[in-house]
């Protein structure tokens, strides 16, 4: 009996999930069109990054109780905070590996969100934008307007996908679609928790799988004339099984998945450390990956935040995240880059930890947890020409209320908006951009003004960087 590749290959369909859902929830002919952009304004973009994580801590961390330490009723007996510098103190109990990292990162205390529910506020950590769902379909996720912008910048070389998602499946929200952009510029999610590796393809099944894709192309051709002027969303999907073939014929991506088991000691066993790792490698790779979005997935605790007994606690989530922000700092920094001399891959690596809102000031509730918190909240940063050792704004002794916003608009808090205009314009991208031929025609601005509830100043946070 004929041979098929899925004899020798094992199916990883629940692992690599590659663009499927750009290819399902794009428009898929506005999509094909040529974009018209222009520039909404002056924007001087600074270009300090390559490439950039972002670390999604799904949920919502305290920020009263790790990094603007506020003490209050509710503050555990046993978190050991220690002054790591002048205006930082931290708890050596939830973090012991990042209180040693914290020169290499600036923190911002002084963020406001839109959202306060979780589906939204997910959402709004993705698009950069809050939730219209009216627009939302044609919406597409950061990550593909990244790598809509470094489409032309690609090496024959560069093979693996542009953006990767690790865990965006535990999201509300889930990974979000390409929107107007065209499919080929979605993610391919990876789920590393299920304990899967890269797809190692030689031998036999590369010859099975080689003679398969030349058949495909043959018959592709023989059907191009009957299929022009009808369905163009055929070209995206013809786009996506050359992806995949070149990722599959590529000796770095199963390279990139080999995780030894000192690296999965030191990174954890969990969701945030082993997408971390990944993140790591793809860099390390140099293949044509640029954007990798981390989601950390259970910190909604609105109840037993602190309790041990509790099958999850803000022990166990910031130990997690300790481990795995502070190794992958500590590898990328010691790893020299492969184009500056002197520099190193944290130099071209933008570091972000995001999240959608804080947790209630003061005394923990009636169940021993945190609600829901959005007048201030903090993210984190660090590479990628930041500033490290930095703290931008301040709140007041509660974790209540913002006393200075630590930015040049001094009575409006920074929002996700210009957390994500601050990674394009590291990136190099004119995030005062705009899309004008949409399918609503209604233009898409990269960081858009019109805010859920108030204007938002479209501009990066630039103290971070100077």
């Amino acid at each position: 009996m004929e041979k098929r590749v899925s004899d020798i290959l094992p199916a990883r369909r629940d692992i690599l999930r590659l663009g499927g859902y750009g290819l399902l929830g794009a428009f898929a002919d506005q999509a094909l069109m040529p974009i018209q952009a222009r520039a909404a304004g002056k924007a001087n973009p600074r270009g300090t990054a390559r490439h950039t994580i972002v670390i999604e801590l799904a949920g919502a961390i305290s920020h009263l109780d790790t990094f603007d330490f506020k003490e209050s009723a509710g503050t555990p007996k046993d978190l050991d905070v220690r002054q790591v510098r002048n205006g930082l103190y931290l708890s050596h109990r939830l973090f012991p590996e990042l209180s040693q990292e914290m020169d290499k990162i600036s923190i911002i205390r002084s963020l406001k969100s839109h959202e306060v529910v979780h589906f939204r506020g997910q959402y709004y950590t993705q698009a950069g934008r809050p939730l219209n769902p009216v627009q939302a379909p044609e919406i597409p996720s950061v990550g593909s307007v990244i790598a809509s912008e470094f489409e032309s910048q690609r090496r024959e070389t560069d093979t693996f996908p542009a953006y990767v998602g690790c865990n965006l499946d535990t999201s509300g929200c889930g990974a979000l679609s390409t929107g107007f952009l065209h499919p080929k510029h979605s993610v391919l999610d990876v789920n590393l928790k299920t304990g899967v590796g890269g797809a190692s393809v030689d031998g036999e099944a590369m010859q099975v799988l080689e003679e398969r894709y030349r058949l495909l192309s043959e018959l592709d051709q023989a059907l191009q004339a009957s299929r022009e002027a009808r369905d163009r969303s055929f070209g995206a999907f013809r786009d996506f099984q050359a992806s995949a073939h070149q990722i599959l014929g590529d000796s770095r991506w199963p390279k990139a998945f080999r995780m030894t088991a000192e690296d999965r000691a030191r990174y954890g066993e969990n969701e945030v450390g082993l997408g971390s790792l990944l993140a790591r490698n793809l860099v390390m790779a140099d293949a044509g990956t640029r954007y990798v979005h981390i989601v950390h997935p259970d910190w909604d605790h609105h109840r037993n935040i602190f309790d041990h007994a509790a099958k999850s606690n803000h022990y166990i989530r910031c130990n997690e995240f300790d481990r795995a922000m502070a190794n992958l700092l500590r590898d990328l920094s010691a790893a020299p880059s492969p184009r500056r001399t002197g520099a190193t891959l944290l130099d071209e690596t933008l570091v972000v930890m995001a999240t959608e809102f804080g947790r209630t000031p003061g005394a923990l509730n009636g169940v021993a947890g945190r609600h829901h918190y959005n007048l201030c909240y903090l993210s984190m940063f660090a590479g990628g020409g930041v500033k490290g050792g930095r703290i931008i704004g301040r709140t007041d002794a509660d974790g209540a209320q913002v006393a200075e916003t630590g930015w040049k608009y001094r009575k409006m808090q920074p929002r996700t908006e210009n957390v994500y205009a601050s990674i394009y314009s590291a990136m190099g991208i004119d995030w005062r951009k705009e899309i004008t031929n949409t399918p609503s025609k209604r233009a898409y601005r990269y960081v858009d003004v019109l805010g859920a509830t108030e204007l938002v100043p479209d501009d990066e946070i630039a103290e971070l960087f100077v």
